[in-house]
């Protein structure tokens, strides 16, 4: 904002005679205009209640909730150069225009003291002087509108000058003949304002009968470039099909002959024509109009600030008791702007915003939790995830607390018997170009943030949630919670399983589940029995369950991971795969498992989840990442290396193309991802399927892992090696 009113300074009034009211608001100090608000509000809107509390918490509970209202006191920066008799009088039937906005002759609005509309009809000394009033008036509320949902000033100053340059059209374009064609195609038009009711007036020029819609603006319903625009439009046309109506004179009808004939419909149309009629006027007007109004913005976003700031301090209004803890709803927020905005501060969304850095290209990340850090216990990394963390720079950091296990192992976990193993010695490295390792999740998570904060090219923030995404143009506006909003050039939507982005995607519904629930912990390593197999990854497999064992944090750890399918349907609640089940399921174990079943923390409970694939990832400027894009099963441990290889792809197809053709940037990241994670997913479900059997299905799989080759890696050199081919 402080950038665009900057440069509109520079811009002269061109003569406006409002330039010493806006003058004395910018120069003045934050004491001084606290001062002068007050001052507004009691003795314009609190007359005799200046000291009642309860009128105060009402009157001020109202304006947080329309900010429109509360700036409309300050209206002696509209009536400069707007001159009129003194005399003010009140029709005994009320004409309703647009709602809270001036119009022409009308002032029509909702009182703030009695909640009545109020309408009184000025008659003005300067025919041409009400649509510049309305002018103002108008392009301020689309402003502010524009500003508190922290629309880019260039949007800002699109709008506006649409704005205007729309009424010119009309004014100009003006003629009886067209006004009756036009007025049902443009009332069909208008979709941001409320009818009211339909109201006829009878004009004293010659008993003539004005029939016009009327309406009340929603502006709670503005909230996109799109939105703000279509009412622009139809604010513009709307004015100049009002301000062409004949004006209506306050006169009895006996008198209604001597009208003067200057009154016509047809004057007051040829003087805002005259007005008009030049390029080098229309300009003028249109610098004018768009300099007060985002001038009046910026003097909105201090007003607001600065008073509500104060409101909250006793002292600040003697004899007046504050409401304790008073808190704004909808507070008016700084824009940041992002070049890449990344949603999410798990492994993913760090891993991006590495990627990101090392590539040049500056990022902000933004976590909905007060800190960074990993819910869970250990987690197995893959040789392709491991060439991503080397390529990032902080493999050996990982390996520093890992453990490099010899084999996984699968066992029965009815008859305990050994099925099988992949043996992940000397050949495994040697054909995949990096050992299999297994970690706690916080020391690759905390691996990952160390080598963010060390690196200028990224800033991490906590506590933010988003909660709203809007497409524009050229950006993506997000908001959060808080208030804050970031303008974008990029989003990435890495914000795991129960993404809020997704569904700007793609709106599927919730994760899926087939009734599957996790119990999962880490114990001392003193407290496993050396029968466990302290050295490799164990697999116990049984029907509709399965055991993962193995060693973590440099051996100090032993993670274990209890997994079962629940006997009741699976609902939001917590009723379905209870400890209880737990012990019922695993008790046909052998005495390994019913002994790893004791040290197993079951004060945590995760249901298990995946999604479907989707064939597309972005919009616009969002995209889909990690966890948020392709959520699977764990049972094939590629959760984590999945997240890195996308983020290693997206910032690649970003060098490549660059921010000027985002839409290339994600064709290639998806070209390149989709397939290939879909696979995983898949891959995943059927690992699952395929350990969880029973009855013949199982004696037909145990045969299969008794005869395979621990040596023998083809069916994972698609997932595992450097050189991946999909159809394989």
């Amino acid at each position: 904002m402080q950038e665009t009113s900057s440069s509109y300074r520079r811009l002269k009034f061109m003569g406006t005679q409002n330039e010493s009211s806006v003058n004395k608001i910018l120069v003045c100090d934050d004491n001084q205009r606290l001062d002068h608000i007050v001052h507004i509000f009691a003795e314009k809107q609190m007359a005799r209640k200046r000291y009642e509390t309860n009128a105060w918490h009402s009157y001020f509970r109202r304006i947080t909730n329309n900010m429109i209202v509360f700036y409309q006191n300050n209206a002696a920066l509209f009536y400069d150069d707007i001159q009129y008799d003194t005399e003010q009088l009140e029709l005994t039937s009320s004409t309703f225009i647009h709602g809270d906005l001036h119009v022409g002759q009308f002032l029509y609005h909702l009182s703030d003291v009695s909640h009545e509309r109020v309408f009184k009809v000025q008659r003005y000394t300067k025919t041409a002087a009400p649509f510049t009033w309305d002018l103002k008036r108008l392009a301020t509320n689309l402003a502010l509108i524009a500003y508190c949902h922290g629309f880019s000033d260039m949007e800002m100053i699109e709008i506006l000058e649409m704005f205007i340059r729309q009424y010119i059209k009309k004014v100009l374009s003006w003629n009886k003949k067209s006004l009756r064609s036009q007025q049902s195609s443009d009332d069909d038009q208008i979709c941001h304002m409320k009818p009211w009711k339909l109201q006829k007036k009878y004009s004293v020029i010659g008993l003539l009968e004005v029939q016009q819609q009327l309406y009340d603006i929603d502006w709670q319903s503005i909230d996109t470039v799109k939105s703000l625009m279509t009412l622009a439009q139809q604010l513009a046309i709307a004015t100049a099909h009002l301000h062409c109506q004949p004006p209506i004179t306050i006169s009895s009808l006996k008198n209604s002959t001597n009208l003067a004939m200057d009154n016509t419909a047809d004057h007051c149309t040829q003087t805002l024509q005259m007005a008009l009629s030049s390029k080098v006027l229309q300009q003028k007007l249109i610098d004018e109009i768009c300099y007060f109004a985002i001038i009046y913005a910026e003097i909105v976003e201090r007003d607001h600030r600065l008073f509500f700031k104060n409101f909250r301090n006793e002292t600040k209004f003697q004899c007046v008791n504050t409401i304790k803890n008073f808190k704004i709803p909808r507070p008016l927020a700084n824009v940041r702007r992002e070049t890449v905005l990344i949603v999410g501060g798990g492994i993913g969304g760090m891993a991006t915003a590495l990627a990101f850095a090392q590539a040049g290209i500056r990022v902000r990340l933004l976590e909905k939790n007060l800190e960074f850090a990993e819910v869970g216990a250990g987690m197995q990394l893959a040789p392709n995830c491991s060439r991503i963390l080397d390529r990032l720079g902080i493999l050996k950091h990982v390996q520093a607390n890992a453990v490099f296990p010899k084999q996984i192992v699968w066992m029965d976990a009815v008859s305990g018997e050994r099925l099988t193993c992949i043996d992940l010695g000397d050949k495994f490295v040697e054909d995949f170009g990096y050992p299999y390792i297994v970690v706690h999740r916080a020391d690759l998570l905390y691996a990952l943030y160390q080598a963010c904060l060390a690196s200028y090219m990224v800033t991490m923030e906590t506590n933010r949630t988003v909660i709203s995404v809007d497409e524009r143009p050229e950006s993506m506006m997000v908001e959060c919670a808080d208030g804050m909003r970031y303008d974008c050039g990029m989003v990435v939507a890495a914000d795991g399983l129960w993404s809020s982005l997704r569904k700007f995607v793609c709106d599927d519904g919730a994760p899926l589940s087939v009734g599957y629930v996790t119990y999962r912990g880490t114990v001392e390593i003193d407290q496993v029995s050396k029968e466990a197999g302290l050295e490799n990854v164990q697999f116990w497999i049984g029907p509709d369950m399965h055991l993962v064992q193995y060693p973590i944090r440099r051996g100090e750890l032993f993670n274990q991971a209890a997994v079962f399918k629940s006997s009741r349907l699976p609902d939001e609640t917590d009723e379905w795969g209870t400890k209880q089940e737990l012990n019922e399921r695993f008790n046909i174990g052998c005495q390994h498992v019913l002994n790893a079943l004791n040290l197993i923390q079951t004060n945590f409970r995760w249901p298990v989840y995946d999604r479907n694939p989707l064939l597309k990832w972005s919009r616009g400027r969002l995209v889909l990442l990690g966890d948020a894009a392709h959520p699977m099963l764990q049972y094939a441990a590629q959760g984590a290396a999945q997240a890195l290889e996308d983020a290693y792809a997206l910032v690649a197809a970003y060098k490549k193309h660059g921010q000027s053709k985002i839409h290339a940037v994600f064709h290639e990241y998806e070209k390149e991802r989709i397939a290939r994670s879909s696979k995983v997913v898949q891959f995943a479900r059927d690992i699952g399927t395929f350990a969880h059997q029973n009855g013949v299905a199982k004696i037909a799989r145990d045969a299969v892992l008794r005869s395979h080759d621990m040596n023998n890696f083809d069916s994972l050199k698609w997932l595992y090696a450097e050189k991946q081919n999909q159809d394989e």
